[in-house]
């Protein structure tokens, strides 16, 4: 994809340098257009060599070429401009084409992103409210501004989005929409089982397949909604989060926002088992020299929901496994009630974590269908099995 990155004259322009190197690495064609302040902050020519492509600043820059902003404009499938300057935001909201980059976002008719940076009572100022408002009334895609440390030394809202923030932001551009309009849950993370306030029964799980499922589900356009235990990854923007800490509060959430759902996808790792009794204070290593502890089952929380599921409802199962893998989901599905099952292969060093997945996809029918990659290949595979049901059932 061509992409025309545009770069506000700020401190926060150095982070312009990651967005346009992101943005090279997924493969785009990346063309940056500075405005002639933002050239006081970083030299055109550390984009060139991010890009591998000439930079612009005015209208009439050789080697972009006359008509350069025409061209631009024209040819871009995105305009991504960080950092957005309260200045840059009036200009673009005035209509005004005074430099390079004014001029491109008039002509432009591709999707635009923006993330703002600025101080706060800049951010928050009437006039740049009423600036960003009319952006949006226009189609204009905000992302941020986060609350932290300013150039100033103060802290509070207007801090230039993450990069990688920006980056997903266009990724999201370029994914179909195939999914818009599905409400999906997913579950995702442990469970935590406290034998006291400090110990407790749980395993490896990082959350990492859940929230990589809700990131790609949003990402084409379904509604999210997140029911997570301990997570050791970020909670993704954009969907609703909920989190939980045991298998009885899991059951509980789920079950609760179970009806209002067209997909339910069980990533998380609920464990199997908790403490018959929690001690409400934390037993002493020398108190005893042994300590025995009774448990009991959790409850099934993937088959009481296979045992109220719609017929429209598809559900979708994870069966973690060390062996034998497509046997035990096959038999988990059949068991379970459940549309799909993930057999996912678990190990020391394998399938917990955001390194490489091994999973195999088990249909009811018989069929079975390896998938392999990262967390996010497998990720959009699971999602494109869930698009291929629904389509499905919604044909009758």
């Amino acid at each position: 994809m061509r992409i025309v990155l545009g770069v506000g004259g700020g401190i926060a322009a150095y982070k312009a340098c990651e967005v346009a190197s992101r943005l090279t690495q997924d493969g785009h064609t990346v063309h940056v257009v500075m405005t002639e302040t933002a050239r006081r902050f970083v030299a055109p020519l550390t984009f060139e060599a991010l890009t591998h492509q000439p930079v612009g600043v005015a209208v009439d820059d050789q080697p972009v070429g006359p008509l350069s902003h025409v061209r631009l404009a024209r040819e871009a499938e995105a305009l991504v401009v960080a950092p957005l300057t309260a200045d840059l935001l009036s200009r673009f909201a005035q209509g005004r084409a005074d430099d390079l980059l004014t001029a491109v976002y008039l002509g432009a008719r591709c999707p635009v992103i923006v993330a703002p940076a600025m101080e706060t009572e800049m951010w928050t100022h009437p006039a740049t409210v009423r600036n960003a408002e009319r952006l949006r009334a226009d189609g204009v895609v905000f992302v941020g501004p986060e609350a932290g440390r300013l150039a100033s030394g103060a802290s509070g809202p207007g801090r230039m989005a993450d990069p990688a923030r920006i980056v997903a932001a266009v990724r999201r551009l370029f994914v179909p929409q195939d999914l818009r309009g599905l409400r999906i849950l997913v579950t995702a993370g442990p469970t935590w089982e406290f034998f006291d306030p400090v110990r407790l029964l749980s395993n490896p799980s990082t959350g990492a397949m859940g929230v990589a499922l809700a990131e790609a589900a949003r990402d084409r356009g379904a509604v999210v909604t997140l029911v997570h235990g301990p997570l050791r990854v970020p909670v993704p923007e954009g969907v609703a989060a909920c989190p939980i800490v045991s298998a009885l509060d899991l059951e509980r959430v789920a079950g609760e926002l179970f009806d209002a759902q067209d997909v339910v996808i069980s990533a998380a790792a609920v464990s199997d088992f908790r403490p018959a009794r929690r001690a409400s204070e934390k037993m002493k290593k020398g108190d005893r020299p042994s300590l025995l502890w009774e448990v009991v089952p959790n409850p099934d929380v993937l088959a009481g929901l296979g045992a109220r599921k719609r017929p429209d409802q598809i559900l979708v199962g994870f069966a973690a496994e060390t062996s034998d893998h497509v046997r035990r989901a096959v038999e988990k599905m059949r068991a379970k009630h459940v549309d799909l099952m993930v057999a996912n292969r678990v190990e020391a060093g394998r399938g917990f974590g955001p390194g490489p997945a091994e999973a195999w996809l088990v249909w009811p029918d018989g069929r079975v269908e390896p998938a392999r990659g990262d967390k996010t290949a497998v990720a959009a595979r699971i999602l494109d099995a869930v698009r291929d049901l629904h389509a499905e059932r919604a044909a009758g």
